[in-house]
């Protein structure tokens, strides 16, 4: 069961591809949270494109530690737009943020595509709060 302390969080997802209900309307993406919930997200196009982890990595070491790499914000945030998005596959890992949790699935919209290490590296498998949710992401 989804309980709504979901909502927000930020989940590892292995992707396996097109989402049952996707058409050429709505495609969708799916897969299963690193706990084996159900979860889809929207994409766009035949090949969805996202941030790659090491583009991501950076500007959330920014957070963590101010002025550590020497770079500004607004530095760090220029390198991260400017950096190419990396297509999406089947077999890949993302980071997934849920943004809403009905019956035995999870709806999200995809981050960044990620690996286990990186993605606990980065302590997102931990909540941060008492809740547990992040702050919406708004990357894409």
């Amino acid at each position: 069961r989804n309980l709504e302390t979901e909502v927000g969080r930020l989940r590892l997802v292995l992707v396996e591809g097109e989402s049952r209900r996707s058409n050429a309307e709505s495609r969708q993406f799916g897969g299963r949270t690193d706990q084996n919930k159900r979860i889809v997200f929207p994409t766009k196009g035949d090949a969805p494109m996202c941030w790659s982890e090491d583009a991501v990595g950076p500007i959330l070491g920014a957070l963590d530690v101010s002025d550590a790499t020497g770079m500004t914000r607004s530095d760090l945030m220029y390198n991260f737009v400017q950096s190419p998005k990396v297509p999406l596959q089947a077999g890949d890992y993302a980071v997934v943020q849920v943004t809403e949790a009905r019956g035995h699935t999870l709806t999200g919209k995809l981050l960044w595509r990620a690996s286990m290490q990186g993605f606990h590296e980065m302590g997102l498998h931990r909540p941060t709060s008492t809740t547990g949710s992040i702050p919406l992401f708004n990357l894409a």
